[in-house]
């Protein structure tokens, strides 16, 4: 088994139909697809590690399907998304079940204990890892070094919540009751909408 990527245009988000009659057909790369294939391709050939299962990657149309050993995911996600990102495509990951759109993507890093890391953020990435928290899991969402939401599951009705906006003392923690609140909380901070989470009741987190 391998641990699998589909790369397909940013819109096929909006009608999962398009990504399901994609992978039914083979047709002729196009120019994207081939040019984007070939990338991986070459990042491949430079890695010390084996990324893909398929050597060469070749596309089917706009589709492109990125197999990989379990063991090089993490390696895998920091070289594929970008580049895919950058050619205007999508990322979906079957084994969560969620599309990475580059079009609702902010630039940073998402960090799980059970997932790894992704370089990138997105709505429905935060939504996905923090519904399916379980007790000590964490999701961290960070745009710098010192600049990041992070929520660590305590109790299945106690998720720890904290926030740093560029220092120690503006770090500042606090605790709800539902993944739902964490996850409105991550959206609203990455998008610069403090409503979600403004009146909690926050301390100042002293270290």
């Amino acid at each position: 088994m391998s641990y699998d990527h589909w790369l397909f245009p940013a819109p096929w988000c909006d009608d999962p139909r398009a990504l399901e009659a994609a992978l039914e057909t083979d047709l002729p790369a196009t120019p994207t697809a081939a040019a984007l294939a070939a990338e991986l391709n070459a990042a491949a050939a430079a890695s010390d590690e084996r990324l893909f299962t398929v050597s060469p990657l070749e596309a089917s149309g706009d589709l492109l399907v990125v197999p990989s050993p379990f063991g090089s995911v993490q390696e895998v996600r920091d070289v594929l998304i970008p580049l895919a990102f950058a050619a205007g495509y999508a990322v979906h990951d079957p084994q969560l079940a969620v599309d990475l759109d580059p079009r609702t993507a902010t630039p940073g890093e998402l960090t799980t204990d059970e997932q790894g890391s992704f370089p990138v953020i997105t709505p429905a990435l935060i939504d996905h890892l923090v519904a399916n928290m379980t007790i000590d899991d964490f999701v961290i969402v960070a745009t710098d070094d010192q600049v990041y939401m992070q929520s660590a599951c305590r109790e299945f009705d106690a998720y720890q919540l904290e926030y740093r906006d560029g220092s120690a003392d503006r770090h500042f923690g606090t605790e709800v009751a539902t993944a739902d609140e964490v996850a409105a909380a991550m959206r609203g901070w990455l998008a610069g909408d403090d409503s979600s989470y403004r009146d909690l009741d926050w301390e100042q987190v002293t270290f």
